[in-house]
Parts: structure tokens; sequence; C-alpha cells
């Protein structure tokens, strides 16, 4: 199972320096070529040359002209040549990723290679065979660059850098797991990304099973064949995060009245930041790198703890689509919500444990009464969070109804018995609600191990 492993690395000032270096070199021959790329789409359109589309067009075509480049430009040797390698098939994979979009639906949403602006954007240096170009011995990398002139001899070898991991590797961690390595940089810190092939696990037989409910006010309300309802809580660092972000890009975008227009030794313009505006634009990717971490732990410390305790999870197909709402509730659904990366992150979860994810169909599961199967006519608005069925008089939390609708649907499709069942129903039997403080998943107090009949209805509304 193809799996990454993504490491901190600590280095020192030099060793940043030179890493920015190979980055930027690399990222200058990324638009050298993207430059002889349209030129050659510029020809092709007009002659039809088969000769020019195969460069343009194939795999191999832009990656054989950086030997070409190394001779005119002698300062691209003294970067690795799989980095150069992979920068050229990045440009090749663009264009050909175009050319399909073009021939399939959503060609709109994929465009022509546009030029890259290092500052804006780090560029990647990838190893992409096992161990040739870089080592690991203990917790320190060490990666191998291009030639450099050895003063003392006069004559060319090979340079390295070497970093330090930050926390010590997995027990898993094996070297001939290792398939690749790219050394990549988020703000001001650098991580050493493996790629690693991990055996994939054995399916192992469904015993417990959970079907989850996903919805805005919560991540989703989950009912188990265990009779356990879990209400599985937003993060609460998400809205502080978002209303901090917001803050900055009010700050920034004031001073871009401040920029000055310069000339370049081209002759081309272009619109200089004031320091201001630089400082904040920091410290504003400092805060999308945080959020975009912290999320990551959130929702895997999630998907952990929930195969920590069924064999299957079952989500429903909801999908967020933002039409027929307000701003502010827009803002939620498609900034804030998780659901799309939660599914992700669950699948991804249970290939690597060995057990079971699917969805399940939310048509009709909110209205329809799970007792006597009974459908509210309409449908329930969305600030009704608890209703009565008229038909046989069952009380409903509209979360945990859905969920049950959807364990009951799963039940049948899996021919699963569930240990949490009174005959043919489903019977919840304790609630309880998890919220993640960073460290771990926490269950509220006073809702572990309570009976249904001891609490109101609307748990999914604890704070």
């Amino acid at each position: 199972m193809p799996s990454v492993l993504k490491m901190l690395l600590e280095v020192d000032e030099h060793t940043a320096a030179i890493l920015d270096g190979q980055s930027r070199i690399a990222n200058w021959l990324y638009n050298r070529l993207l430059e002889e790329a349209n030129e050659l789409r510029r020809r092709f359109r007009q002659t039809q040359d088969p000769a020019v589309g195969k460069v343009l067009y194939t795999e191999r075509g832009l990656r054989d002209r950086v030997p070409a480049l190394k001779k005119e430009r002698p300062f691209l040797r003294t970067v690795y040549s799989s980095v150069l390698k992979n920068a050229a098939l990045r440009l090749s994979g663009a264009i050909r990723k175009y050319q399909k979009a073009r021939r399939e639906k959503g060609a709109s949403s994929v465009g022509w290679p546009k030029f890259r602006s290092w500052k804006r954007e780090w560029f990647s240096l990838q190893y992409d065979e096992p161990w040739k170009g870089y080592r690991l011995e203990g917790r320190k990398p060490e990666v191998s660059l291009g030639k450099v002139l050895d003063e003392g001899t006069g004559k060319e070898k090979q340079a390295q850098v070497t970093a330090h991991l930050a926390e010590p590797l997995p027990d898993w961690f094996e070297p001939g797991m290792v398939r690749q390595l790219r050394i990549v940089k988020e703000g001001k810190l650098f991580y050493a990304v493996f790629t690693v092939r991990r055996p994939v696990p054995a399916r192992r037989p469904v015993g417990r099973v959970i079907a989850i409910d996903p919805n805005h006010k919560n991540l989703g309300y989950g009912v188990g064949t265990d009779g356990v309802a879990t209400e599985i809580q937003n993060p609460w660092f998400l809205k502080i995060l978002d209303r901090r972000i917001d803050e900055l890009k009010s700050l920034r975008d004031r001073c871009k009245r401040k920029s000055v227009r310069v000339v370049r030794e081209d002759g081309t313009e272009a619109w200089l930041p004031s320091r201001r505006w630089r400082k904040l634009n920091e410290r504003l990717d400092e805060l999308w790198r945080v959020r975009r971490e912290q999320t990551k732990t959130y929702l895997r410390t999630v998907a952990n703890r929930l195969y920590r305790e069924y064999d299957g999870v079952f989500v429903g197909d909801y999908t967020p689509h933002g039409g027929g709402i307000s701003r502010g509730m827009r803002r939620a659904m498609n900034n804030q919500s998780l659901i799309g990366r939660f599914k992700k992150t669950l699948k991804w979860t249970a290939t690597r444990s060995g057990k079971v994810y699917g969805e399940w169909d939310e048509d009709g599961s909110t209205r329809s009464c799970h007792a006597c199967h009974y459908e509210v006519p309409g449908g329930i608005p969305p600030e009704v969070r608890e209703w009565t069925c008229p038909e046989c008089g069952t009380h409903h939390i509209r979360d945990e109804n859905s969920a049950t609708n959807g364990l009951e649907q799963v039940l049948n499709n899996l021919e699963v018995p569930g240990s949490g069942r009174l005959g043919d129903k489903i019977v919840v039997t304790t609630r309880r609600a998890w919220r993640f403080d960073g460290l771990g998943i926490q269950e509220i107090p006073g809702i572990v191990g309570g009976r249904v009949g001891d609490h109101a209805a609307g748990r999914q509304e604890i704070k």
C-alpha cells in the first residue's frame, strides 16, 4: 500500500540557504522549459509538425532538453540530476493533463501551465529512486547535490548536505519500504517526505459497525451496533483560526496601496509590495500552515479512535453544495466543512488497518422514523433538531434518527448481526460526545455511560 511519511527537519541557516538555492534553480529550469513549451505550442499550431508535437506532448520530450541546457547553463550542474529531471517531468505531466482535460468533461478546470514564482511557492526537491541521491543514518538524512569544484584538487566532486529529523522514525519503518524522497518547505519549516510501500493487512471479519450521519452542526453523529450513540464535535480551533486569518487578510489588503511599480533588468514591470505587506503575508502563510496541520491531526485522531472501537465505519453520502443558503452559512459549509477530507481519511485508515469503510444512501433518512418507517411529507427543516413521529409517537433526535436509519440500511446490506439490537430494531442505550483537545479525544463528562432516559434530547448541542 503506497503511503507517505512526513518528518520535520532541523536545519541550520547554512543548510537552509543551500536548499533554498537548489529549489530556486529547479524553479528557474521549470520556467525556462515552459518558455520553450510555449514556443513549441505556437509552432505546432501553425505547422502541425509531428517532431514538434513529440517534444511537447510526450513524457520524455522536455526531459531530454535538460542535458543541453546543463551545457548552456553550467550552474544547473550544481543541482542533482534527479531533481532537474523531475522538474521537467512535472511540466510535461501538467501539459498532458491539460491535453487530456480538453477531450473530457471539465476541461475549463485545467488550464495550460503557468510560470511559477519561487517566492510564492517553494519548488520541492524530488529524488524519485530508492536511496539514490540520499541516505539515512539514524536520524540524520544526507541529501546529494550537484557537482562543485574542489579548491584543493581542482576537480569536481559530489556535494552533500545533512539535516536532522526532529522526531524518531516510527517502529514500522524499514529502509526497504522507501521508494522516493521529497524535500519540501512550508513557511520557514523544512520537511522530508518519504514515499513508502507498506504491506496491506488482511481484511478482518466485520463485527461491530457504526453508521455516521455527517452534517455541519457537528462533524458527524453515529450510532453503533453496540447501542452507543456518539456525537463527534467539530474542532473548536477552526473558528478561532479563521477569524484571525480574516483579520490578517484585511490588514494585508490595506497595504496594497503602498505597493511601488518597479522595472526589472529585462524591461518588464512589476508591483513591489511594502515591507508591512510582506510581514503580514508571512504571518498569514504560517496561520494557513497551522490550520492545515491541526486539521490533519484532528481527522486522523478521530479516524483512529473510530477504528479502534469498530470494525466497520459507514458514512452518509451527503455532499455540501452551498446552494439556497445565506452567505454566512455558505462560508461555514464550503470553507470549514471537513466532510470530504474526513471520508478520505477514514478510507485510508481502513485500508491501513484491514478494516471496512463504506457509504450509505442518505435519501429520506432524516424524515423517516426508524421505529415505524413513517416519512414526514415535505421533509423536516434544518432548524428542527428534534421531532415526534405523528404515526407512532416516538420522539427523535434528528441526527440520531438519521444515523439509526443508516445503520439499519448498512446491516441489511452486510447481513451482520448487531449486539445492540433487540429483535429487529436498533436500540440506543448510551449517548456520548467526543471533543478533540489537541492531544486526543476527550469524552465530555456527564455523557459517557448515561442511559437514554437520563438526558434531554438534543445532545448534539452540548457545549
